[in-house]
């Protein structure tokens, strides 16, 4: 009897639902620590556009905030998704906002992300992220600026073979990654939201100006 229940108990402490404490350390490995070497002291759009300053060169497909269903149901939405208004170009360049270092490349497929880490002219330490990425052409540790190409979207027809809608840019704006990513999926509540996120859209419109 005494075995049946230790059994029990083991599959259900295998099986818990996954929450950002019990699951950061599995993604801890694709963390560099490594400070950024410059001030980021110029923010730009991700893209290639005709003016990286202007707002109204993106298009917002989904808001920072709103409630979803797929994945972990119920997470919050922990970005802004976003593509050019105007491509140039069929296959997509996704660039640095600004300087800073890459301190992490994650997941696959559908899901690959770049994270860069800024240092503010306070000292202040936050980071961007970018997620669906098909191809990614920096790597961790990498000191960039805000003309490095990281990677390059999706095209409607590639992102067809995961079932989803993956060619955009899943953009955060970061002020902490003590989660090593997995608050993007795991942010249940508005508390956890503003421990770690800034609203992207607000970011971008205050730090484009500047």
């Amino acid at each position: 009897m005494k075995i049946a229940l230790l059994t029990t108990l083991l599959l259900l402490l295998n099986f818990q639902k996954p929450t950002i404490d019990n699951d950061k350390s599995r993604w801890k490995p694709y963390y560099v620590d490594t400070a950024p070497t410059e001030v980021a002291n110029n923010w730009l759009l991700p893209f290639d556009v005709t003016n990286r300053k202007d707002i109204k060169q993106i298009k917002i497909i989904s808001i920072f905030g709103d409630h979803r269903d797929s994945f972990y149901k119920g997470h919050i939405h922990t970005a802004i998704d976003i593509n050019p208004a105007k491509s140039k170009t069929e296959l997509v360049s996704v660039y640095a906002m600004a300087k800073g270092v890459v301190c992490s490349v994650h997941l696959a497929e559908n899901q690959k992300t770049i994270v860069v880490k800024h240092k503010l002219a306070d000292g202040k330490i936050m980071f961007t992220s970018y997620k669906h990425l098909k191809e990614i052409y920096v790597i961790q540790g990498q000191q960039i600026n805000e003309n490095t190409k990281l990677a390059r979207l999706f095209t409607k027809q590639e992102s067809k073979k995961y079932g989803g809608d993956y060619h955009h840019l899943h953009l955060e704006i970061r002020k902490s990654f003590d989660d090593y990513g997995c608050a993007s999926w795991l942010t249940m509540d508005q508390k956890q939201l503003d421990q770690r996120f800034y609203n992207p859209l607000t970011f971008l419109k205050t730090k484009l100006r500047s």
